[in-house]
C-alpha cells in the first residue's frame, strides 16, 4: 500500500512540474503575441522618431524580446511551438492529477486504518508476552 501511495505522490509531483513548464510556455506564447504588434510598429517608425517610440514602449518591447528569445531557445532545443498541444496536455495532466489526488486521499484513510490495526496487534502481542513473563515457570 505504501508503495502505491508514494507512486501516486511521485506521479502528482511529476505532473505538477510538467504543468508548470507548459504553463510557462503558454504564458510566453501569449506574451509574444500580445506585444508582436508593437514590435512590428517599431520597424515602421522613421529613424528620427525611433528612440522616442522605444522609450514610450520600452516595457512592451522588453517583454516581446524576452518572449521571442524564450521561444527561439525552445525551438533551438528541438521543441515545437504548439500552444494548443500544450493546453491539451495541461488539461490531461490536471485531470489525471485530480484522479490521483482522490485515490491518494482514500488510500491515506486506508493506511491510517491499517496502522491502527498494526498498533493494536503489537499492543496485544506485548500484553501476551508480558503475561507469560509474569507467570514465570510453573512448578
Amino acid at each position: 500500500m505504501n508503495t502505491r501511495y508514494y507512486d501516486l505522490r511521485r506521479g502528482i509531483v511529476k505532473a505538477e512540474r510538467r504543468i508548470a513548464v507548459l504553463t510557462e510556455r503558454g504564458e510566453m506564447w501569449a506574451q509574444y503575441n500580445e506585444y508582436k504588434a508593437v514590435h512590428k510598429q517599431l520597424a515602421k517608425v522613421k529613424p528620427e522618431k525611433r528612440e522616442l517610440f522605444e522609450q514610450r514602449h520600452s516595457r512592451e518591447l522588453i517583454l516581446y524580446d524576452a518572449a521571442a528569445r524564450y521561444l527561439k531557445e525552445l525551438k533551438a532545443s528541438g521543441e515545437e511551438i504548439t500552444p494548443k498541444e500544450w493546453r491539451r496536455e495541461i488539461d490531461l495532466l490536471a485531470a489525471q492529477k485530480q484522479v490521483d489526488s482522490i485515490d491518494m486521499k482514500a488510500m491515506r484513510e486506508e493506511l491510517k486504518a491499517v496502522e491502527r490495526l498494526r498498533k493494536a496487534a503489537d499492543q496485544l502481542a506485548r500484553q501476551e508476552r508480558d503475561k507469560s513473563h509474569d507467570r514465570g515457570p510453573e512448578r
